[in-house]
């Protein structure tokens, strides 16, 4: 299940309005998707989207429900099944709408390729199109994005192309030494002007941050500046050093660019982060603190209450894990 939130704020008139806006609360155009829309006070609290498939499952989708409206217990549900397929779609739909009773839900609603449907499967009906959306529209000029498709996530978080890897190695060797034989303090000076620096870091300085957050202090010191006012700026960084990551210094680099998209409420980059991660490293001590977030659906502006706990935790978990060959303290 991926969780998003985004703080702009957009008027939805019609049914028209809302198809067309929930690629820019995602970010991605869904395929065979369950969306899901917490309404809080009449605002979108957060929109989580979940495989077809995998909401077919009773079990599945009742823990998910109840993880969502466990967070907005007041909230009301509208549900959006992005399918072709009419008999999956409305037996998910119906599901859904049965998990959360008449007193919360909002409005169940299919949504094909060319066309929509309401309410039920003889419902009120409509053309999709972002130009019947006003409020995509808004969107757009707001400057939100929209991806083609989920897929454009995990190629815009890939790594070098094969062709470049034997210098980036080379260049990252070279690297490791110099960052060895900073010590402590320069290691925190240096990471402190990096964390600062705007996303267009060169090839080196980028390879340098890598190698600097595989330490477990490192990695508590940039978590402990994350906050939503450089959460972008901390994006767009994170994203221009996985880029050029080795698989060797990936998961730690995908762990923290899970934790800003988390922050700027992009919770489809921190699911496909953190897939990346459980297939590179598992075991990484990050991904409790990320699973925890998506298991519990934490909004980003919990984050600074949660702050202090969740790094006790992550030290907990991060204890006796520095580099091999490096000496603790040193």
């Amino acid at each position: 299940m991926s969780v998003s939130e985004h703080p702009a704020r957009l008027a939805v008139h019609s049914v028209d309005d809302l198809v067309g806006l929930v690629p820019y609360l995602l970010g991605f155009h869904p395929e065979e998707s369950l969306v899901v829309l917490v309404l809080d006070h009449g605002r979108v609290a957060v929109t989580a989207r979940v495989d077809l498939p995998a909401a077919e499952h009773t079990r599945a989708l009742d823990g998910m429900l109840a993880r969502l409206f466990g967070r907005f217990p007041g909230a009301e549900g509208w549900f959006l099944a992005f399918t072709d397929d009419d008999d999956l779609a409305w037996d998910v739909l119906a599901a859904c709408a049965e998990a959360v009773g008449l007193a919360r839900l909002g409005r169940i609603i299919q949504v094909g390729s060319r066309s929509w449907r309401a309410d039920r499967p003889d419902g009120a009906s409509g053309v999709c199109g972002s130009a019947v959306s006003t409020a995509a529209v808004e969107a757009t000029l707001l400057g939100l994005q929209v991806r083609r498709a989920r897929g454009d996530l995990a190629a815009a978080i890939a790594g070098p192309p094969e062709a470049e890897v034997e210098a980036l190695r080379a260049e990252r060797d070279a690297r490791a030494r110099e960052v060895e034989e900073l010590g402590v303090r320069g290691r925190r000076r240096l990471l402190r002007r990096l964390l600062r620096a705007p996303g267009h870091l060169g090839v080196a300085d980028c390879l340098r941050l890598a190698l600097l957050v595989r330490r477990a202090e490192a990695q508590l010191a940039a978590l402990r500046g994350l906050c939503r006012a450089n959460a972008e700026q901390q994006l767009e960084l994170w994203t221009r050093v996985v880029r050029r990551c080795l698989a060797e210094d990936r998961p730690t680099v995908l762990g923290l660019l899970a934790m800003a998209a988390w922050q700027t409420g992009d919770g489809a980059l921190q699911v496909v982060c953190l897939e990346e991660i459980d297939r590179l490293d598992p075991d990484l001590a990050m991904a409790v603190l990320l699973e925890y977030i998506n298991a519990e659906v934490v909004p980003p502006y919990e984050w600074d209450g949660l702050r202090e706990s969740a790094l006790a935790l992550l030290a907990a978990e991060l204890r006796g894990v520095d580099p091999p060959g490096s000496r603790r303290g040193r």
